[in-house]
């Protein structure tokens, strides 16, 4: 509750040092601005997109060290999670507590080739996790391959990961990508990794906490309900279990907790989703910025509308980025695509019915619920280019330095 309120309003990170129950610290909301994005990366605000889109491809090699701050304490008898770790319940109806800023991390059982990806995790007792995972997610296709072998998947949950590992949990890179060596190229240096002590894997040396085990075969336990990012509840269902064989730890760990559907979880996802549609765009018109107001199912992208863009293709590259990507709304540089009432304003006054409308009929985008999300759909709120005069805004130059209290008694 008090994290929902921060976010309301000023939306800063927060940090509780006395959680009942818990002998660890929690922080929240830490990574709920772009800002934070850009500064853990060293990167100006101005050219987050471009430099994500291009870093994509320059990867790092990984930096392994003997020992590592992640692991200055050592768990591995008698283990019992919900004593290492704060009991966190996230929402009214949720099962129990969850893991809700884990990121698991495996490698691919023929390839070897390392995957990240967040995914939920219901505390059940003992050693024993449950974990929603399922293909198409890579690691949920990592299982299934290692299931058809008689195996299941060594791996390790992350929290309090490394910025840039967080953005590789989020992106939608292929699965033939290596996700530690593409986070080191969007931190612009290699990803500090150390070997972990009870399972064949490399883990970040720099993290918080690591739970490391297996994805057990051919096990599969009722997980849920849990509150999810659309705001609803995802009801109980089948799911896979994770064995934990040991917990590592600094000696004075954060535990980081990310509320589903809220600023941090949306602000993280939808980053990675728009570096996919500024990548497409880019092809057909300058980018200035991408957005993603209130959800992740739709983006707004401001462009810089030339005499030639050819506006269609550029609708479409957008709708065709991602899966998800449901509608997508094209403004001028003069709007802010991170404000809803500004982009709300540009279709007000600037889109076109009878032929801004990109229409794609019975395609088949996230669906949770039969029958729901079918279809894609643009709207072009720009102005052409040879109108400028018509629809130059107003500007009020001296607004930021009005002080209120200078006028008011």
């Amino acid at each position: 509750m008090v994290t929902r309120r921060m976010q309301l309003g000023p939306n800063q990170a927060i940090r509780f040092d006395a959680v009942r129950g818990a002998t660890v610290p929690v922080v929240s909301n830490v990574m709920a601005r772009r800002e934070a994005i850009a500064t853990s990366l060293g990167v100006p605000m101005d050219d987050l997109l471009p430099t994500l889109a291009a870093r994509e491809a320059q990867t790092q090699p990984l930096l392994t060290v003997a020992s590592a701050p992640v692991q200055e304490v050592v768990m591995t008898d008698a283990i019992e999670v919900s004593r290492a770790l704060p009991q966190i319940v996230h929402s009214p109806l949720d099962g129990g507590p969850y893991i809700s800023a884990g990121i698991f991390i495996a490698k691919h059982p023929d390839t070897g080739v390392y995957n990240a990806s967040w995914n939920r995790t219901q505390i059940v007792g003992g050693d024993h996790l449950r974990v929603r995972m399922m293909a198409p997610q890579h690691l949920g296709q990592y299982h299934e391959i290692a299931e058809r072998q008689g195996k299941g998947v060594p791996a390790a949950c992350i929290i309090g990961a490394p910025p840039s590992l967080m953005l590789a949990a989020s992106s939608k890179v292929p699965i033939e990508s290596d996700e530690l060596l593409v986070a080191g190229g969007w931190q612009g240096e290699p990803l500090r990794v150390v070997p972990a002590v009870s399972i064949p894997l490399l883990v970040p040396a720099d993290a918080e906490m690591v739970i490391e085990g297996e994805i057990v075969p051919f096990v599969r336990e009722d997980e849920g309900p849990f509150g999810e990012f659309m705001d609803a509840y995802v009801d109980v269902g089948k799911n896979h279990v994770f064995k934990v064989t040991a917990i590592t730890q600094r000696r004075d760990p954060v535990y980081h907790v990310i509320i589903a559907g809220t600023p941090e979880d949306l602000n993280l996802l939808s980053m990675m989703l728009d570096v996919e549609v500024y990548k497409a765009v880019s092809k057909f018109a300058k980018v200035r910025d991408i957005g993603s107001p209130g959800q992740i199912l739709g983006c707004v992208v401001s462009i810089e509308r030339k005499s030639d863009t050819d506006m269609k293709a550029a609708m479409k590259a957008a709708l065709d980025a991602h899966r998800w990507m449901k509608f997508v709304v094209m403004v001028n540089e003069d709007v802010n695509p991170h404000d809803a009432n500004d982009v709300m304003w540009a279709i007000h006054t600037r889109f076109t019915p009878d032929k801004g409308v990109l229409h794609f009929p019975g395609v088949q985008g996230f669906s949770r619920v039969e029958g729901t999300h079918v279809g894609k759909m643009a709207l072009d709120a720009t102005y052409p280019p040879h109108l400028e005069p018509e629809f130059r805004r107003r500007q009020f130059p001296d607004l930021g330095k009005i002080r209120l209290e200078d006028y008011l008694g």
